[in-house]
């Protein structure tokens, strides 16, 4: 059974991890119980430079629009909001990009509407001179997020927001702390784009309550510019993989172990960014997320936000800018199903010995009761029976957790209790068999458990060579103890 079901899996995983599979709906096999601080997402890094934007030399990021972006199974993008004339469009810097903000939520809704198995998160961060446009700003995203046909597609931040609580939403969080508490979403707090893992590790999400379960823990490698210091864009790609080992190897036992990470694949070599430092970064970065995935044990990596998700770049040229993006985004969402899989048998497997271990316990007892306490045995039958379907149940449970991917990682079976119950039979059947002696003067024995040293009598006091079975006889022991004994 263990056998078929292993295959089945492995069946289900070479399907999850093929090529382009449903990339539309691929959240859907996630089970609703997963915290989304334990999702591989892959996303973009200034998603609507896709879209056509001005000094493209310069500040492009992406090759296809948001659009595309989500039918290949984006679903984190970062947005820079900027105030132009009567409303908000996307920028990157200076650069306008030729998507406007509502346009972009309404596209993300209406996927929403088509796929709402699925969810978006936005890292969104205002594009330049905010201290100048904070008032207006503010104002115009409160106008924008508050309209009737956007407002309930968005959800509140918390710590422990599930795959279930995010289906069909959108959650927004923002770097620019615009108000006293966010209009939805939350807020990004102590943002590091710095090297230093105390800063790193010490950053962290809040929501519209001041309630703990508000506030999440954050990890942040935002390393930007690979020329600011030694090392160029090897520091870069080793920034990105120590995250990834930091993330792949953090336990999420419980909510308190909750912990959200953005890891920007994202970078640019030199003093001023351009499109095709963007995309000589990419061939690295991308690169080495794909190949430490295929190469370590498979674990959550948060948020990761890539340059250029497409193979092969237009400005491709001899290779020199093969981005392995597409190649990136499939390896990601395939990632989540390795890791659920992998965590699913490990906790899974822990659970099965402890059932195997109840059962051969209850058969123990089993056994003990019909030699040992033969003359009451029948009477613990239905005991026994009862104990047996508690363990039945448990393995109903375990059965049912795995086939739907639904374990977490501090399920235990109620090894204890249900032990207890069934010492406590064992327990109960020698006491009664113990009182049954001391009324009858009789024991029931097996013929094996009387030695040559014994004397053996009927009840007449006839010297018997043998017990008798199916009557009673009369026992000398050695020790001088008599005792009236049925053979079994």
């Amino acid at each position: 059974m263990r056998i078929m079901r292993n295959v089945y899996f492995t069946l289900l995983l070479m399907l999850c991890m093929s090529a382009h599979v449903k990339a539309g709906d691929w959240m859907k096999r996630l089970p609703d119980n997963l915290f989304v601080s334990q999702v591989s997402i892959p996303g973009t890094h200034d998603a609507a430079t896709g879209n056509g934007v001005t000094l493209a030399t310069f500040s492009q990021c992406q090759d296809i629009d948001v659009a595309t972006q989500w039918s290949i199974g984006i679903r984190a993008f970062d947005f820079r909001p900027k105030v132009k004339d009567d409303y908000l469009n996307i920028n990157h810097g200076i650069s306008e990009t030729k998507l406007r903000f509502d346009a972009a939520l309404y596209l993300l809704r209406d996927s929403l509407k088509a796929h709402p198995s699925e969810f978006a998160i936005i890292h969104c961060l205002y594009a330049s001179n905010y201290d100048n446009d904070k008032a207006t700003y503010e104002t115009m995203l409160r106008e924008l997020l508050s309209r009737e046909d956007l407002k309930d597609y968005f959800v509140p931040f918390r710590r422990n927001l599930t795959v279930g609580d995010m289906r069909g939403k959108i959650l927004l969080l923002s770097r620019d702390q615009y108000a006293v508490k966010p209009i939805t979403g939350g807020f990004f707090q102590s943002w590091c784009g710095w090297l230093d893992w105390n800063a790193q590790s010490s950053c962290s999400i809040i929501g519209e309550s001041a309630a703990l379960d508000y506030k999440s823990p954050l990890w942040v490698q935002d390393y930007a510019n690979t020329k600011d210091s030694e090392g160029g864009v090897a520091k870069k790609v080793s920034a990105v993989t120590e995250m990834l080992d930091h993330s792949t190897k953090h336990v999420t036992k419980d909510e308190s172990d909750v912990v959200w990470v953005f890891n920007f694949a994202s970078a640019y070599p030199g003093s001023l960014s351009t499109a095709n430092g963007y995309r000589e970064n990419a061939t690295y970065t991308n690169a080495a997320i794909i190949e430490y995935l295929q190469t370590h044990e498979a674990g959550p990596t948060g948020v990761i936000l890539m340059d250029y998700c497409v193979d092969r770049s237009p400005n491709e040229v001899d290779g020199k800018y093969l981005t392995r993006g597409r190649e990136l985004v499939d390896t990601l969402i395939a990632n989540n199903y390795k890791w659920l899989e992998r965590r699913n048998r490990t906790v899974y497997d822990r659970a099965l010995d402890r059932i195997d271990k109840l059962y051969t316990k209850l058969q123990e007892v089993r056994e003990a009761i019909a030699t040992e306490c033969a003359d009451v045995a029948a009477d613990f039958e239905d005991e026994l029976a009862a104990a047996k379907e508690v363990i039945d149940q448990q393995k109903y449970e375990i059965d049912s957790l795995y086939a739907g991917w639904l374990f977490t990682e501090s399920y235990t079976v109620d090894y204890t209790g249900t032990y207890k119950i069934i010492r406590q039979i064992e327990k109960d059947a020698e006491e009664a068999q113990a009182k049954f002696d001391e009324e009858s003067d009789i024991h029931a024995v097996q013929v094996e458990h009387i030695g040559n040293d014994c004397q053996i009598f009927s009840l007449t006091g006839e010297r018997l060579d043998a017990l008798r079975r199916g009557t009673v006889n009369i026992v000398k022991f050695p020790d001088g103890k008599v005792r009236k004994v049925v053979c079994q």
